[in-house]
């Protein structure tokens, strides 16, 4: 077979046609996870003749990723995820360039990784990849295809970073990273193969329109999918206005650790200057020994005996020494409907790390 027959099906639309195929061939994409999702992007990027494709994921194969993962099997099982898609996709167009590389992304490696990368296929299935990705497919100035998935549910979300008037980012919707167990994994709430299979279709097309310019925009809209009753929704959304990303009140500046750090919704980093009522809740012995803060002090040992006097409609900040006794308080005191209540993350301890990172 020759290279013009083999996308023969797509270079007859009048959408695509030659030059279109050579945009494809042009593109450099990376591939962030070879499971559930990347199996489907990869196939059909490779169908399409994306000129370079790279895999990156750690992981090995596993017999429990069978039913999703269905580029994999069983005499495989051992083997790293990465280098046998790129072997299956080799064989499945001899026309392109297929890589793999073998390592966990992290904020240390993630731009040297995504550098060379036009467009970028976020297939992971933790929050704080998900971030990384993100933030620096803005910084870039790359396009970035995000999938997620959730027992019979997904959605698929475009960020057109490579234009230069993009308004609006993921930090708009969701400004912290979300701990990490918010949502159950696949593994803990299950999943059918065919939920990944179409989800992984609709981001390897959404990817797909934008190296061709086909289409409408995607930008700013969340596109969810339910596989039991097939209804599809669009959610647009806009730039928040104080965004910590891509506003003018931007705090992130720069890829750093502390940015993708998955942390409770009530976790604060900082002592606010105002607004919050702040109470100590370590115990005599210790203030004797380590840092002061202004504040109430109620030791927590005492706790029944004050807790009735808190006020449901104020704002509490509780502070100890690393974070954990009252972080485990505020969420005490969310199942008694106090729903303004924070805890300082990693304590008193962690305060003057943070301001030194700052």
């Amino acid at each position: 077979m020759s290279k013009r027959d083999f996308y023969s099906r797509q270079t007859i639309l009048k959408d695509v046609g030659p030059s279109g195929q050579i945009k494809l061939e042009n593109t450099k994409a990376v591939i962030v996870g070879a499971g559930g999702l990347g199996h489907p992007v990869g196939q059909y990027l490779a169908a399409a003749g994306v000129g370079e494709i790279t895999i990156l994921d750690f992981d090995l194969i596993e017999e429990s990723n069978m039913n999703r993962q269905v580029c994999f099997n069983k005499t495989e099982v051992g083997r790293p995820k990465a280098r046998v898609l790129k072997e299956k996709l080799s064989g499945q167009n001899p026309y392109i360039k297929i890589l793999s590389r073998l390592e966990k992304i992290d904020a240390n490696n993630v731009v040297d990784i995504l550098k060379e990368a036009d467009i970028i296929f976020d297939c992971c299935d933790n929050f704080k990849t998900k971030f990384l990705l993100h933030d620096t497919a803005f910084f870039l100035k790359k396009d970035l295809v995000q999938a997620s998935l959730y027992q019979y549910e997904g959605q698929v979300q475009v960020f057109n970073y490579s234009k230069e008037n993009t308004k609006g980012c993921l930090r708009c919707l969701w400004p912290k990273v979300p701990k990490a167990n918010c949502t159950g994994t696949c593994q803990e709430a299950g999943l059918i193969g065919a939920v990944a299979g179409s989800l992984g279709t609709l981001q390897a097309m959404a990817g797909i329109k934008l190296i061709l310019g086909l289409g409408s925009s995607l930008q700013n809209t969340t596109t969810t999918v339910d596989l039991l009753s097939f209804e599809t929704n669009k959610i647009r959304w806009n730039q928040a206005p104080r965004c910590p990303l891509c506003s003018e009140h931007a705090s992130i500046k720069e890829i750093q650790d502390k940015n993708y750090e998955e942390r409770e919704s009530f976790e604060l980093d900082e002592i606010p200057a105002k607004e919050f009522t702040l109470i100590d809740i370590r115990e005599f012995e210790e203030l004797e020994k380590e840092v002061s803060v202004p504040s109430l002090h109620r030791p927590l040992s005492e706790y029944k005996n004050w807790v009735n006097l808190l006020d449901k409609d104020e704002n509490y900040l509780f502070v100890c020494s690393k974070g954990i006794r009252s972080s485990k308080l505020v969420k005490e005191l969310m199942t008694q409907e106090f729903k303004n209540c924070y805890s300082l993350r990693k304590g008193l301890g962690g305060l003057e790390e943070f301001r030194s990172k700052s």
